[in-house]
C-alpha cells in the first residue's frame, strides 16, 4: 500500500508516541498511551505545585500539515476553560463597586421577557439562570454568520427558560456569553480588551487573547475533528462568534501557568473572589450544589478534587486541582473526539499517590 506525505508523517507520530508510552517516565507513559489510544495530532500537559511549575510538555504535533511539534508556548484554545476568566473579570468589576453579583441583569441589559425579572448576575456565572443554553439540542446561533451584541440579546430572550430561575443547576454557556456583554458595556472596551489590560498583562500572561481567525498568532496550533476519513481542519467560525465569553480565548502552557501562580497566591482579586470561582453554587431552596463558577466538586482517590474541562473548534481542554496538595493539572488537545479529562485525572493520580509514598 502507499502511503502519501501526509500519511507516513502520521504513522510516524503514532510509532514516536507507542514508544513514549512503553517509556519509563510514568507521566510520558500517560500521555502517549492517551495519544495513541485516542490518535490525538498534539497534547500540551502543565503540573504545577503551589503556584509552581513541575512540568510543562509538548507532545505530537500543533500543526499536522507543516509538522510543528507543541511547545510550551503553543496557543491552544481554552474552550469552556476561559469563563474563568469571564468570572473573575465580573468579580473584579464587583470589586471596584461596578456592579454587585444580586444586581438583576436587565439593570445592564435590555429589559429581558417575562420571567426572567429575577436572573442575577450571578445567576449568570453559577449555571443556575434557566435560561436557554446557547450549544443546547444543536446551535442556536449560525455560526457563520456575524451578530452584533444586541442580536446576540436577542437570539437569548427569543427562547423560553428551561426552569425556574435559582431551582436547578443546568450547564449553561449563554449565561457566560451574556455577562460578557455586562463586562463590555460597564467597561466601554471589547471584553478580550478588558480581559488583555485589567487581568492577562497584570499577571504575565503574554500571549493570552481573544481567538481571531484574521490576525497573525505566533505558535497558534491548529484545531482538527476525526472523520471517516482521517482528521480534517476544524469547521469555520464567524468573527463575532469567536470573541464571546463563554470561552474563546487562546492561551499557551506559559499563561496558563501564571494565571494558576495567581490563583495560588490570591493575586489580583481579593481572596474571596477567588474562593467565588468553585464555592458550590447554592440553590433557591438552600440547596448546595457540586458545582462552582468554573469548578466542579468531585472525589477522586479518595478525596475531594476541583475540576472543569472545555471543548471548541476542534480543541479539548481539562482541568485539575487538588486543594489538599497544592497540584493543578492542565492538559490541552487539539482535537474535537479527544478525553482531556481522563489523563488529566491519571496525571493528578499518580503524582498524588507518588507524593504519599
Amino acid at each position: 500500500m502507499h502511503l502519501g506525505p501526509m500519511s507516513v508523517r502520521w504513522v510516524a507520530l503514532l510509532l514516536l508516541v507507542a514508544g513514549v508510552a512503553r517509556g519509563a517516565e510514568p507521566i510520558d507513559g500517560l500521555v502517549g498511551a492517551a495519544m495513541q489510544r485516542e490518535r490525538v495530532p498534539g497534547v500540551a500537559l502543565l503540573v504545577m505545585r503551589s503556584g509552581q511549575v513541575v512540568r510543562a510538555s509538548g507532545y505530537g504535533l500543533a500543526n499536522v500539515e507543516h509538522d510543528v511539534p507543541v511547545r510550551r508556548d503553543t496557543m491552544f484554545q481554552s474552550g469552556s476553560l476561559g469563563k474563568q476568566f469571564t468570572a473573575a473579570a465580573v468579580l473584579m468589576l464587583a470589586e471596584r463597586g461596578k456592579l454587585a453579583l444580586a444586581d438583576r441583569i436587565g439593570r445592564y441589559l435590555p429589559p429581558p421577557p417575562p420571567g426572567w425579572e429575577s436572573i442575577t448576575v450571578r445567576r449568570l456565572l453559577d449555571h443556575t439562570s434557566g435560561i436557554h443554553d446557547s450549544e443546547e439540542d444543536g446551535e442556536v446561533f449560525d455560526l457563520r454568520r456575524e451578530y452584533s451584541d444586541d442580536q446576540i440579546i436577542e437570539v437569548a430572550y427569543s427562547y423560553p427558560l428551561d426552569f425556574v430561575p435559582g431551582t436547578r443547576w443546568k450547564y449553561n454557556n449563554m449565561g457566560y456569553v451574556l455577562a460578557g456583554i455586562i463586562v463590555t458595556r460597564l467597561t466601554g472596551a471589547p471584553y478580550g480588551e478588558f480581559l488583555g489590560r485589567e487581568l492577562f498583562r497584570p499577571l504575565g500572561m503574554r500571549t493570552a487573547r481573544v481567538i481571531s481567525d484574521a490576525d497573525i498568532v505566533p505558535h497558534r496550533a491548529a484545531g482538527y475533528v476525526r472523520t471517516p476519513q482521517g482528521i480534517r481542519n476544524q469547521d469555520f467560525v464567524s468573527a463575532s462568534l469567536n470573541a464571546t465569553a463563554d470561552g474563546s480565548l487562546y492561551l499557551s502552557l506559559d499563561d496558563w501557568a501564571a494565571w494558576i501562580a495567581a490563583m495560588d497566591r490570591r493575586a489580583l482579586l481579593s481572596p474571596a473572589s477567588w474562593n467565588a470561582l468553585w464555592e458550590r453554587s447554592v440553590l433557591s431552596d438552600g440547596h448546595r450544589t457540586e458545582h462552582g463558577l468554573c469548578f466542579d466538586h468531585l472525589v477522586l482517590s479518595g478525596h475531594e478534587v476541583l475540576e472543569f474541562d472545555g471543548s471548541w473548534q476542534g480543541f479539548r481542554s481539562a482541568i485539575e486541582r487538588d486543594p489538599a496538595t497544592g497540584v493543578t493539572v492542565v492538559v490541552l488537545e487539539n482535537l474535537a473526539e479527544a478525553e482531556p479529562v481522563p489523563l488529566a485525572r491519571a496525571v493528578l493520580t499518580r503524582l498524588d499517590s507518588a507524593a504519599a509514598r
